[in-house]
């Protein structure tokens, strides 16, 4: 009895958090799309954000009202007659809601590895992320295989057998990808310190900002808390799991607003050569201090 307590509690904790989230996101969202198509001078940088940016909001919509949906029936119906929310446990809204928080990690996985390649271009070193984003759309397919079976019920054996290695991959994917994306902030922000050169991405906002928001890392930090919840199934899991789903578009959509902003960084910056950085001198008294070149931004 005190299980089921336990499990009913995290669970309107979990439908308090995700509708806090759906609210910032949603803002947040419609000003980013409401940049992105108002910007002048459009780039595919920014189709690319505005595309992503459009189908993560389609996404997390849906799951949302899913998510509404299935707490009415939880907290309302149920309390009616509780065999409703016993056939909806392996019904269509759940695997409705079940698909779309999977899509929804996948569109926003894909677009870190878009950011990853904008910043590292073709580099071998991107290969890494790659490969495990590769293997969680494998293991988040085998995970709506079997939530989509008749009588499957979320945290039995077999749907945690394919959950724990697809939240995982995720993860390590976001966290591959962050240590790439800031070892490459760091390594350009020092060298542009040391040079002439400046560039308004780098600058006006805190160095270790922009890196926490450029890699997303807000989602990866999430995703390392929930996984050992999922894995041990317990209650405590259902709020954040409504974290991780909300943080996953959130994440994305604060570099989208970059973009919009004209801020985010771009492929034309990571292609410089940090050696045709010129270094620091002062110019003569008598001599006209030099235009400061600027690189382009999204």
């Amino acid at each position: 009895m005190s299980s089921a307590i336990d499990g009913t509690r995290n669970s309107y904790a979990a439908a308090l958090v995700s509708s806090i989230l759906y609210g910032f996101y949603l803002l947040l969202a419609i000003q980013c799309i409401y940049g992105l198509l108002t910007k002048h001078g459009s780039t595919s940088g920014r189709n690319v954000a505005l595309g992503y940016a459009v189908l993560l909001f389609i996404v997390q919509t849906v799951y949302y009202a899913a998510g509404c949906r299935w707490s009415a029936i939880e907290f309302v119906d149920a309390s009616i007659d509780p065999a409703v929310f016993a056939s909806e446990l392996s019904g269509n809204l759940s695997l409705l809601k079940d698909t779309m928080y999977v899509i929804n990690i996948w569109v926003a996985d894909s677009f870190l590895l878009y950011r990853v390649y904008i910043i590292w271009s073709l580099h071998y070193v991107s290969l890494l992320p790659f490969a495990l984003y590769l293997a969680s759309l494998a293991t988040g397919i085998g995970l709506l295989v079997e939530t989509g079976k008749p009588g499957a019920v979320f945290g039995q054996a077999s749907i945690i057998n394919f959950g724990t290695p697809f939240w995982s991959l995720s993860v390590a994917t976001n966290v591959c990808a962050t240590v790439l994306i800031v070892s490459r902030l760091l390594y350009h922000h020092g060298a542009l310190r040391r040079s002439t050169t400046r560039n308004p991405a780098l600058s006006g906002t805190s160095p270790a900002v922009i890196m926490f928001v450029e890699s997303a890392a807000l989602y990866a930090v999430c995703g390392i808390i929930y996984i050992p919840l999922f894995a041990v199934d317990t209650p405590v899991q259902y709020p954040f799991s409504a974290l991780l789903g909300g943080v996953v578009s959130i994440a994305p959509t604060l570099i989208m607003a970059r973009v919009a902003k004209g801020t985010a960084l771009t492929k034309e910056w990571s292609d410089i050569p940090l050696v045709d950085m010129p270094p620091v001198a002062q110019p003569a008294p008598s001599q006209s201090t030099e235009t400061i070149p600027k690189y382009k931004i999204a």
